[in-house]
């Protein structure tokens, strides 16, 4: 074992389950860096890494309160080994897990490993995904099964890694995070942060696989969805994040066609309820309603300037597209047509052009769509600006 990848993993409390993850790791992996950074945890977390004599383990902790991306951020950056791999503190690393990682590294390639989990979330498919049960907490953790399953799926696997899209559990070249400066913030406290990297790492142009050798049980959310501190407000940061992922990227993060455009909305006859549905689908509102009672509502639920992005209507419209809405004809087609627009302006300028046009950046017409009048100035794709989250 070449031992050339830091396992990063952030704490929030839940201390047994970082105590299990430690000690069913080191009972297998003796000298693997292991990268802990901690922040905000009251239950005895911050003490118990102070206790550990382990030269092998890197360690960071602070009271202060921070979201799961400047978390893991804080690990990549105290991390001492070429390669990282993401891991949460909910899990036990199966043996072979690190070195079938090693058969796969490179500088220019993305590992997505499997994780086994319990029924929770059978409905949701994924790269790497298993479902079968081996406990649904550590007190009924069944660590010997688990490891034979794990050893039968390993001997029978032909190939340990092909082309796959991503997950959050992957493995890559430290300098690329370092690079690209990241989970991003904006999503606070959690939810989309895997998402948006996801983005950037294939906007970056790198060779995705998934290692169906690389395994650990992953008991799914202890925390973060079902945790103490976060259960009760999950469906809300969820919505939140959501609504951060569009506002940055322009599109939903289920679209299959992942193109930013610099979108102007002048909206007439809005309202607030309005805005809240239009909004985080363009770079700027242009509007003749006074929206200072959305902004108060909604600006703490973002880091982006709500009163940069919203302007009176007879501001100067610099945007590459025009979206003319008329709030007394909004309609359930209207609004459809907005959470889609992305994906629409993409087909109807790829019927509307030619190679050329598109090219040297030609292209200038209109077309309506459910009581929306759409302008295209300036076909131009901004997604990969933001590759690089600094």
């Amino acid at each position: 074992m070449k031992n050339n990848i830091s396992l990063l993993v952030g704490l929030k409390n839940n201390l047994d389950y970082s105590k299990n993850f430690y000690h069913t790791t080191r009972a297998i992996y003796p000298e693997v860096e292991i990268v802990f950074v901690s922040y905000g945890s009251t239950d005895g977390t911050h003490e118990w890494l102070d206790g550990l004599n382990d030269p092998y383990l890197v360690y960071h902790y602070s009271a202060e309160q921070k979201t799961f991306s400047d978390t893991f951020n804080k690990c990549t950056e105290l991390a001492t080994k070429d390669y990282v791999a993401y891991a949460h503190n909910d899990m036990i690393l199966a043996p072979g897990f690190i070195e079938s990682l090693e058969q796969l590294i490179a500088e220019d390639t993305v590992i997505t490993y499997t994780t086994i989990e319990p029924p929770i979330f059978a409905g949701h498919e994924r790269p790497g995904k298993i479902i079968k049960d081996f406990g649904d907490n550590i007190e009924n953790q069944n660590i010997a099964y688990l490891y034979s399953f794990v050893r039968e799926l390993q001997q029978t696997n032909n190939v340990n890694g092909e082309p796959s899209d991503l997950t959050f559990f992957l493995c890559v070249f430290r300098k690329v995070l370092l690079e690209i400066g990241g989970l991003d913030p904006l999503y606070n406290p959690m939810f989309c942060e895997d998402d948006d990297l996801i983005l950037r790492l294939k906007l970056l142009g790198l060779k995705t696989i998934v290692s169906h050798n690389a395994i650990c049980y992953h008991f799914v959310s202890k925390t973060s969805r079902s945790s103490d501190e976060y259960k009760d407000r999950t469906k809300l940061i969820e919505e939140n994040s959501n609504r951060n992922f569009t506002r940055k990227w322009g599109f939903l993060n289920s679209s299959p066609i992942k193109h930013k455009y610099n979108l102007g909305f002048i909206l007439k006859n809005g309202t607030d309820d309005l805005l809240r549905k239009i909004e985080p689908f363009c770079t700027s509102v242009y509007t003749d309603h006074d929206a200072n009672g959305y902004i108060l509502s909604e600006q703490p639920n973002t880091a982006f300037d709500l009163n940069t992005r919203i302007k009176p209507l007879q501001a100067e419209k610099n945007n590459d597209m025009l979206v003319n809405i008329d709030g007394s004809r909004f309609t359930d087609d209207s609004y459809n047509a907005i959470r889609y627009l992305n994906e629409i302006i993409t087909r109807r300028a790829n019927k509307k052009l030619g190679f050329f046009e598109k090219l040297i950046g030609k292209s200038n017409f209109k077309f309506k769509r459910a009581n929306l009048t759409i302008e295209i100035k300036q076909l131009r794709n901004l997604e990969h600006t933001l590759i690089n989250r600094r």
